[in-house]
């Protein structure tokens, strides 16, 4: 017990002994254990000290950045840049349900110069080329299809022939006005390519031949006579069809009005309306004051002469800007003018006005005009009684016989002769139209640049705007408060019953011409492509016709495009015989498509019941599902011949124009 007792003693001393000895290795570990506990302490207060800065950067800059977003936003609507331009729901149906029949293609031609003359304005990079290899694949098939500066499609006999086919490139046009740009052939070479991936297969769209010497009729091309929507519609075909396009630009069809109204154009109610509109919009400008004197300032920033400032043409001026990355101006100083300057003859202020830098992008265009008066002169006679009325009144520079080149105001005036002697063609009975031309001439014609040439021009000039001594620079901030507003006005425009009522009138010869190929593709399976090239002007009547409400589809993008799509029922079986039985008119419907969204149901005379939905999966998003309208053919048919003109208490076109004849009154 005792030996036991020893043992344990002696065990204990010997661990006491142990811990003494290593008293300094227990130290440190209790330290390195205390210092290990507070590095871990501070860095997790360093880590949230750090997070907390950087939440309040990142709110920081949110804030600082909120122009710039709202900014970007502006020029992703206003520019349509080509990257945003993606397919949206064209095509997207139960293909096991429904046959694609045919298509219309209703399209803004794509991004151009502004319309009227800029400061500076030759100095903007509107010429600058977007790096893309489908630009690049694009110049390389119109350059090798290119003999003598010129591609054949157009060195053949037409109403296109000589157009060229690119923009050009000559010193002086860095910002021609009005003519398409590089980035404009992009946008529309794109959409092309969206075509053909909706399309392509379904309508064999490479293979399908155009209308040439061998009439197929399966395709038609419409473009109005103007460089911009032509080369638009060479660079959609080629993106849709890529080796077919020259023979389809080849084949492509004149339409004599923006409206591509046909037969039916002249309508002396559109102008009655057009000043009530005018007069409204005026009214609008004038109840804000602070935009309107901000859109005085903007003028005077931008444009060499500017006696009426409008919103919508400093909107137009600024895109030239905006979509070119170009920074916004400022104004000039003044520079002194001397006593001989303000002392100038008619004929040298003439001469002054012709020669300014914005008039001199001008001359390029001489040669090729004369090249296309030599093949008018073969094809229009001026001696008929519609063009010696129209000589009458237009004007002079009509001497037919003689040979030597015309300088440029009179090629102008000759084709301005021409345009309207073919326009009015058809129309031997109303003089009166002819008359009605002649006070819109400017406004309505604008063939090759878009500029603006007075006849009596000594009478007419007007010397530029003097120059604002006081230093302003355009920001980003005064865009969007012009954008604002126009968007506000756009609001109005919209629900206004004036617009309305001239959209359908503007619009009737387009859809009456697209209903009339629906019923050809369902009774003659034929056209099976049709595309109209037109202008903003054209899709926003049709919007107006068709219902539509929204003030965004109002507002036309570059590049905008509204597709008619027509489908079959696959299964064609009697209900009680179980056997195959031919096609009738309850077995065709047709959706419309405006820049990849469906608007079917937003049609006015596509809101019932009767209206097929179907549910369908996104071709870009295979997760997103939503759902996709169609509506019976015989809706649209019913519209265009029996509702069309319910809102004027008449039955036809020309009833409705003749109840707008007496301009003092107005509904």
């Amino acid at each position: 017990m005792s030996t036991t007792f020893a043992n344990r003693s002696k065990i204990i001393t010997e661990m006491m002994k142990f811990s003494f000895h290593h008293r300094a290795f227990y130290c440190y570990l209790g330290m390195s254990v205390w210092i290990f506990f507070l590095i871990t302490v501070m860095y997790k207060y360093m880590s949230l000290g750090e997070e907390t800065i950087a939440v309040k950067k990142i709110v920081r800059n949110d804030y600082i950045s909120k122009s710039d977003s709202k900014f970007r936003k502006i020029y992703l609507r206003a520019c349509n840049p080509p990257d945003s331009i993606v397919r949206g729901s064209e095509g997207v149906v139960d293909s096991d349900t429904w046959l694609l029949q045919g298509a219309l293609v209703v399209t803004r031609h794509g991004d151009r110069g502004p319309l009227t003359h800029l400061k500076n304005g030759d100095k903007l990079p509107c010429d600058a080329e977007p790096v893309s290899p489908l630009l690049k694949s694009y110049e390389e098939f119109v350059s090798n299809a290119s003999t003598s500066g010129r591609a054949w499609w157009v060195s053949v006999a037409g109403p296109f022939h000589n157009f060229p086919s690119l923009p050009a490139k000559a010193p002086g046009t860095r910002c021609a006005l009005g003519q398409l740009t590089p980035r404009g052939i992009l946008q529309m070479v794109t959409v092309g390519n969206i075509l053909r991936e909706a399309y392509g297969d379904k309508l064999n769209l490479e293979n399908v031949e155009p209308q040439g010497k061998k009439d197929t009729g399966e395709v038609l091309s419409y473009s109005t006579r103007y460089r911009r929507t032509y080369q638009s519609l060479v660079s959609l075909w080629w993106g849709a069809g890529r080796a077919g396009a020259g023979g389809r630009a080849a084949a492509a069809r004149e339409a004599h009005s923006v409206a591509f109204c046909f037969r039916d154009c002249a309508c002396a109610a559109l102008h009655a309306l057009s000043r009530k509109i005018n007069t409204q919009a005026k009214n609008r400008l004038e109840s804000h004051p602070a935009i309107k004197e901000l859109v005085s300032k903007l003028s005077k920033v931008l444009f060499e002469s500017q006696e009426h400032p409008d919103a919508d043409v400093v909107r137009d001026a600024l895109l030239a800007y905006m979509c070119h990355d170009a920074p916004l101006p400022c104004t000039e100083k003044p520079k002194p003018q001397t006593k001989t300057k303000l002392s100038l003859t008619k004929k040298q202020r003439k001469f002054r006005q012709n020669t300014v830098p914005g008039r001199k992008i001008l001359d390029v265009d001489i040669d090729t005009l004369n090249m296309e008066l030599d093949y008018i002169n073969n094809q229009m006679d001026f001696n008929n009684e519609i063009g010696r009325k129209a000589r009458d009144i237009i004007g002079k520079y009509y001497d037919t016989k003689q040979k030597a080149p015309l300088d440029f105001d009179a090629q102008m005036e000759r084709e301005k002769l021409l345009y309207y002697q073919q326009r009015y063609l058809d129309n031997a009975d109303g003089y009166e139209d002819v008359v009605i031309v002649k006070k819109n001439l400017d406004a309505d014609f604008n063939f090759p640049n878009d500029a603006r040439m007075d006849t009596d021009f000594d009478e007419d000039y007007k010397e530029p705007t003097p120059e604002s001594s006081e230093d302003f620079c355009i920001k980003k901030e005064h865009v969007m408060s012009l954008f604002a507003y126009l968007e506000w006005s756009y609001r109005q425009e919209v629900k206004n019953i004036h617009n309305r009522r001239r959209g359908l009138l503007v619009a009737y010869g387009l859809i009456h011409n697209i209903v009339q190929n629906m019923i050809r593709m369902i009774s003659e399976n034929k056209p099976k492509f049709v595309v109209y090239s037109g202008h903003d002007k054209t899709l926003q009547a049709l919007i107006l016709a068709l219902g539509l409400n929204n003030y965004q589809h109002y507002n036309i993008q570059y590049a905008s495009r509204m597709i008619f799509e027509v489908y079959r029922k696959k299964d064609l079986r009697d209900e009680f015989k179980f056997t195959k039985r031919k096609a009738v008119a309850q077995d065709f419907y047709f959706r419309v498509v405006y820049n990849g969204n469906d608007v079917t149901n937003k049609l006015s005379f596509c809101k019932s019941r009767q209206n097929v939905v179907m549910k369908v999966v996104d071709p870009i998003d295979d997760v997103k599902i939503y759902n996709t309208y169609l509506c019976s053919i015989e809706n649209i048919v019913r519209f265009i011949h029996d509702d069309y003109f319910a809102s004027f208490n008449v039955t036809n076109f020309k009833d409705a124009c003749a109840s707008y004849g007496n301009s003092k009154h107005i509904y």
